[in-house]
């Protein structure tokens, strides 16, 4: 039980991390979103302000043979120091690899999504110009199929973030070793 702890503690501060992107709207303004604009766009640098998650050192510092009683203590803060380092190393990888993983995912969808509005768009003022009732019908058949494309465009593309965000997990976190 306690190295489930451990382990979800680990887990903790690299699932706080997102991704924010700032994009400008069709009129101008200025608008912030967890999915890029388009396929240039890329993450705002936000403040960190997540503590390094500490790796214990052994409770007893005992000196082996050849050490000199402060040595031990030494040691075991350099190999914790490295390991930290290490992790974080881990966990910038991580968040690139997520980040990456996002503007490749979300850039192209989102352009596909924006041809499917504009389309729909256009079949609005159509219909608000039809002539007739079965004109009328044929054009809100039409923007129904867009809205079924861009609700599928959303979920394809929410598919493969998730499975991109998994390679990056199974590529950038250590394997855990089971408890004892």
């Amino acid at each position: 039980m306690r190295a489930f702890l451990m382990l979800l503690l680990l887990l903790l501060p690299a699932s706080a991390f997102a991704q924010v992107y700032k994009c400008k709207g069709k009129s101008g303004e200025t608008m912030y979103s967890e999915h890029p604009c388009d396929a240039r766009a890329e993450p705002m640098k936000l403040r960190e302000h997540s503590v390094p998650t500490p790796i214990a050192a052994p409770a007893t510092s005992e000196p082996t043979v050849g050490e000199e009683p402060g040595q031990a203590s030494e040691n075991a803060s350099a190999a914790a120091a490295a390991a930290n380092s290490e992790l974080e190393a881990n966990r910038a990888a991580e968040r690139s690899c997520i980040a990456n993983a996002t503007a490749s995912v979300y850039g192209p969808s989102n352009d596909r999504v924006s041809t499917l509005q504009q389309q729909m768009t256009m079949l609005s003022e159509q219909l608000a110009n039809a002539p007739d009732a079965q004109r009328s019908q044929a054009l809100r058949t039409r923007m129904t199929t867009f809205r079924q494309a861009i609700t599928r465009e959303h979920g394809n593309a929410h598919t493969q973030m998730a499975a991109a965000r998994q390679r990056c997990l199974e590529m950038h976190r250590p394997a855990q070793t089971p408890a004892r």
